[in-house]
């Protein structure tokens, strides 16, 4: 009897093992579809064309195919919040449409959509564990584990935080009137393993054949007593972007909302199209998740006017909501930060106080303020910075998580 309990849970583990190896090279396949065509849109096609307004008209008929398309399958992909909430309240999430909602993830993060691709990526890992869990014989009893390695594996591999991936789902739970329910350790553990196994995969694919995504890595910060006693108004900062990423939420959804109830999807997305393009003809930081212009910044922000800074990330800001509002589908958590980013460098422009303090107190105020999840937040922020700014970082997102909101809840 003991003999088979050690045998069955050797099995598990290399289930577990399996499910990460699986999730990742999902991940990796996807980006990699995202990256040829970036490439092929943004790259080779206008050194070959070279005519004028490229990005105004391809991002317009992108908003076009878009919404068309949709039109086609429906609304998807879905956002993570969404995704999270069906599998906690359904314990199941559709697995039939699979691959048509990857197309749907991919067409707005190929036309320069200002959106992340964790949502798209999350729904459908989502989808295929619970195929898995339906159709594969050892899998039928694990079905709520399968799906949460998937989400996990899912986040911890996207942002390259672990941590993160493990945290989230679970704060996701956290609500004023309900109770957290803390995963059991086997949960946990079935969690860790999958995550591990998944961010070696995707290390190694990523270092054989290119790819990926995750967070950029900022400079260690001195930290003096001149920026321990800015820490306050800078995370006012960041609590004030979050108040206007939140306000430009009512505003766009309302916005478009109308358009999509009178007019239909395809209008909508093709008129978001337009607002892209215009943004990113004449700032092009305001296109694409923004992740890659993150990487770029510790080298150039010095470059760039304090102003332009700031207007880059308030516009930012505006697109991101404009992009999903207007049926754009993807995440926000790229873009979002992203925005932090630019303007804590603007900050430190203005104020000569160190660069990673004023990214790490604005962006971690603005997470805090929009995601409602300090501890979530510290850890996505936690393998860009120095350890001597994650105390602060902890500090700004729990003060921006605790802010009241005055009705502005992000609405899905």
């Amino acid at each position: 009897m003991s003999s088979n309990k050690h045998i069955n849970r050797f099995i598990y583990i290399l289930f577990c093992a399996f499910t990460g190896v699986v999730i990742s090279a999902i991940i990796w396949s996807f980006l990699k579809l995202m990256g040829f065509g970036i490439e092929f849109l943004w790259s080779f096609l206008p050194d070959t064309l070279n005519f004028p307004f490229y990005t105004l008209i391809v991002c317009t008929v992108g908003g076009l195919i878009i919404g068309l398309y949709q039109r086609k399958i429906g609304p998807y992909p879905e956002e993570l919040e969404t995704v999270l909430k069906k599998v906690k309240r359904d314990k199941f999430y559709p697995y039939n449409n699979v691959l048509f909602v990857c197309l749907a993830a991919l067409l707005p993060l190929i036309f320069g959509g200002s959106i992340g691709p964790e949502a798209g990526l999350t729904g459908v890992i989502v989808g295929l564990c619970y195929w898995a869990g339906k159709h594969m014989k050892y899998a039928k009893n694990k079905i709520p584990e399968l799906m949460q390695m998937g989400i996990s594996s899912t986040l911890g591999v996207i942002f390259g935080a672990p941590l993160f991936g493990l945290v989230a789902p679970i704060e996701e739970g956290i609500d004023k009137d309900k109770d957290v329910v803390i995963p059991r350790w086997s949960k946990i553990i079935s969690n860790v393993i999958s995550i591990a196994t998944s961010l070696l995969t995707f290390w190694v694919l990523t270092a054989l054949f290119g790819g990926g995504l995750g967070m950029p890595r900022i400079d260690a910060a001195d930290i003096t007593n001149r920026e321990r006693l800015w820490a306050i108004p800078i995370a006012l900062i960041g609590i004030a972007l979050g108040y206007l990423y939140l306000c430009c939420n009512k505003f766009t959804k309302f916005s478009f909302g109308k358009i999509q109830s009178k007019y239909g999807i395809v209008p909508s997305t093709t008129l978001g199209g337009l607002f892209l393009g215009i943004s990113g003809t004449f700032l092009p930081m305001t296109m694409f998740s923004g992740e890659e212009a993150m990487g770029e910044m510790p080298t150039l922000y010095s470059e760039f006017a304090p102003w332009l800074l700031i207007a880059t990330g308030l516009i930012k800001i505006l697109l991101t909501n404009v992009c999903l509002s207007s049926g754009w589908r993807g995440g926000h958590f790229f873009p979002v930060i992203f925005c932090g980013v630019s303007v804590g460098y603007a900050v430190s422009l203005l104020t000569g106080l160190n660069a990673a303090f004023c990214l790490g107190v604005v962006t971690a105020a603005l997470l805090g303020v929009t995601m409602r999840k300090p501890i979530a937040v510290s850890l996505l922020l936690m393998l860009c910075f120095n350890v001597n700014v994650i105390v602060w970082v902890l500090i700004a997102a729990l003060i921006g998580s605790i802010v009241p909101l005055f009705g502005l809840k992000t609405e899905k």
